[in-house]
């Protein structure tokens, strides 16, 4: 991991005591007492295992927890000097318990047996005691760091619901997916081994894609931007794991908020669309004739995002009449971070507010699609928008025309100074006027 820093990974141990006994284990290894530094790292790794079965019993009255620990205490009580608990613990965690997978358990027995080759008087051939050098004892602190003491002490369900509460209490703050993102990474995410991580994102697949009632409704964005942060970690997996569960993944609702919302995921994730079943296909199609968001969001059917663009048009400027949200326009503009697309995105909010049926409501949509995203508008976007003001006396005669149209008019004269405004005699009438 390029930048690893074992400074930082220890400020995120999860317990507390844990964290404290490392900061002895770091100052033993920076003072170059690697010996030392290895058998304290031993005992501080044996004590977290202790700490994380505890935390299971106090949190969530865990049996296999409490047979494991009680187990330890017959042995210590039997065996007051022997060290074979110890051993015994590793071994019963990494078995009965997902708190430990395999390599972690390997490194574990490895960093045993380095703590005893450095604990006990083990002589060289030259009459010496073993001195781990400053690699070995680095890569130990690292392997037992990342693959221990920073995990928090769950099972994949206790995480998903310690997660899923957690964000819901925090729901308000994290209102954006860029927040969420940098919140679940920093505070989960890094610290989930890749199975766990999967079996997050089914689950939030489920709560967000297929079920609907007044919890999932409340966090359904939230949990969408969890997912996104999964699907973006998982970039180069995502298509496997989707396609060995097919049918799981293909199990979506049939409308709705859920539907809406799993068509614009894979509007970011085209690719997942051809590995769907053939039902879930007809849902998607479903979604996208009957929702306006899911319509806006369904460039992944088309054959050419040119395609897109046009029946997006049509739609607009038909007698359907849609009238979009600001999340909804957000979402026509961000289909795709190109040029072209941008081009086609200030052409579509020019047809939207060109085809405004009264004052109030091009007032609303000249405040909603206009305004935000003038800045974005080129010359060929504007005249486009200018030819639909021209022709509707609904945008060009309202009231605050006077006022919102100067900005277009400067927006035009920035891209080009020169610019004729002669064929647009409707558009120009009230600024001229105010001139």
């Amino acid at each position: 991991m390029p930048g690893f820093s074992l400074e930082g990974f220890a400020d995120d141990i999860f317990a507390a005591k844990t964290k404290e006994y490392f900061r002895e284990v770091l100052s033993s290894y920076q003072n170059e007492n690697y010996r030392s530094s290895v058998v304290m790292l031993w005992s501080v790794a044996v004590c977290d295992i202790i700490y994380k079965l505890e935390y299971l019993i106090d949190v969530y009255r865990d049996a296999t927890a409490t047979e494991i620990i009680n187990e330890m205490t017959r042995i210590q009580a039997q065996e007051p000097f022997s060290s074979a608990w110890e051993i015994k613990l590793i071994e019963d965690t990494f078995s009965k318990t997902r708190l430990l997978d395999a390599p972690e358990y390997e490194n574990l027995k490895f960093l045993q047996k380095q703590r005893h080759l450095s604990a006990h008087p083990v002589l060289t051939q030259e009459r010496e005691l073993h001195a781990p050098n400053r690699e070995t004892v680095r890569s130990l602190l690292r392997n037992t760091l990342e693959g221990l003491l920073i995990k928090p002490p769950f099972y994949t369900q206790h995480i998903l619901n310690e997660m899923l509460a957690d964000l819901a209490e925090h729901r308000d703050a994290l209102n954006d997916r860029h927040k969420v993102k940098a919140y679940v990474e920093s505070r989960y995410l890094r610290r989930f081994k890749p199975t766990v991580e999967t079996s997050i994102f089914k689950s939030l697949w489920k709560l967000t894609f297929k079920l609907e009632n007044a919890e999932c409704n409340a966090n359904r964005r939230i949990n969408l931007d969890v997912l996104e942060a999964i699907s973006d970690r998982q970039a180069g997996r995502l298509e496997e794991i989707i396609r060995a569960e097919q049918e799981y993944f293909s199990n979506v609702a049939a409308d709705g908020a859920p539907l809406r919302f799993f068509v614009y995921y894979l509007s970011k994730h085209p690719t997942l669309h051809a590995l769907l079943s053939d039902a879930a296909k007809l849902r998607v199609q479903h979604g996208i004739a009957t929702d306006s968001a899911a319509k806006i969001a369904s460039w992944f059917v088309k054959t050419e995002l040119s395609d897109h663009f046009a029946d997006l048009l049509q739609w607009i400027e038909s007698d359907d009449y849609p009238r979009l949200d600001d999340e909804q326009l957000k979402v026509m503009v961000e289909i795709e971070d190109s040029p072209e697309w941008q081009q086609w995105a200030c052409k579509l909010l020019g047809a939207y507010y060109g085809a405004s049926a009264g004052f109030n409501s091009a007032d609303v949509r000249f405040a909603s699609a206009i305004e935000p995203y003038l800045h974005l508008f080129d010359e060929d976007a504007l005249i486009f928008t200018l030819e639909r003001v021209e022709r509707n006396r609904q945008t060009y005669g309202r009231g605050s025309a006077r006022i919102d149209h100067m900005g277009v008019k400067s927006r035009l004269l920035a891209i080009n100074h020169d610019f004729d405004f002669t064929p647009y005699p409707n558009f120009s009438r009230r600024l001229d006027a105010e001139e």
